[in-house]
Order: structure tokens, then sequence, then C-alpha cells
């Protein structure tokens, strides 16, 4: 996300839009399917609504980490 127009784009952008900054290497081809999976079952309408349920997944699997891990320190 460039920016917070971003949000209001109607479609998933194409493959050559997503870089990986961390690793310095483009999209590919099987984790650019696996978005187009995720805006398709979904049903996303806007880049906003495929931001957030990225957030919440990624919050959700981050907290079920720290509870296996707090489980096994018990």
């Amino acid at each position: 996300m460039t920016g917070r127009d971003k949000f209001a784009e109607t479609q998933l952008p194409p493959i050559e839009a997503f870089y990986n900054t961390l690793e310095d290497e483009s999209c590919t081809p099987k984790n650019y399917d696996r978005a187009r999976e995720i805006w398709a079952h979904y049903n996303m309408k806007t880049m906003q609504n495929y931001h957030d349920q990225y957030l919440l997944s990624d919050v959700l699997l981050l907290a079920d980490v720290f509870q296996n891990f707090r489980n096994s320190v018990y």
C-alpha cells in the first residue's frame, strides 16, 4: 500500500504491483493465486476489505502462537 487512495481500488492489483521488500523479490504466481482465492472467497469489494481481512488473520495467528507458547511454558 503506497497511499490511502489504494484502499478505494475495487479489484486486486496485477501481480506486478506486489513486491516483497523484506526479501527483495517479486510476488510468486502461487502467492498471487492465493490472494485471488481469498479475494473471491470473502467476496472482497475494495482493497480496504482485503487489507482488513489480512490484518485480522495475522493478529489471530499471532494470538494463537502466543497462547500455544503460554501453554507450553506452564
